[in-house]
């Protein structure tokens, strides 16, 4: 898991050298830094998403169940991803009130979640 998170590191690392050494000289305006700027949040935000992922395998692996707090927190990443790349010149007003509905809700899932997370109480009698 270790060696996964480095290399995936790494390699966000040597790609955002890489494109901003690229992008540094094609940049000519504010709406340019902007979608490149865009871009780059949108590449981590996709490498932090598969970096949840791997936990999520790795702990229902582990405790061979799913815990809803991870899966939630995938929703949200993947639905703040979504909200970085959007045009909101062009999209609807409709898309953007589902969207805040949307993150709302998981928000709140999430919230619920850790707050009322089942957790099997140990029990001292049994040996």
């Amino acid at each position: 898991m270790a060696v996964g998170i480095t290399a995936a590191l790494v390699i966000l690392v040597l790609l955002v050298i890489r494109e901003l050494h690229r992008s540094w000289s094609q940049i000519d305006s504010i709406a340019e830094l902007q979608e490149a700027v865009q871009a780059l949040f949108a590449g981590v935000l996709l490498v932090v998403l598969g970096l949840e992922l791997m936990d999520t395998l790795k702990n229902y692996f582990i405790e061979h169940r799913l815990r809803m707090e991870f899966l939630i927190s995938v929703a949200l990443i993947a639905v703040a991803r979504h909200v970085i790349q959007l045009d909101y010149e062009h999209a609807s007003p409709w898309m953007v009130i589902a969207i805040a509905l949307l993150m709302f809700s998981l928000a709140a899932s999430y919230v619920g979640v850790r707050k009322f997370e089942y957790r099997p109480r140990s029990n001292p009698d049994r040996s």
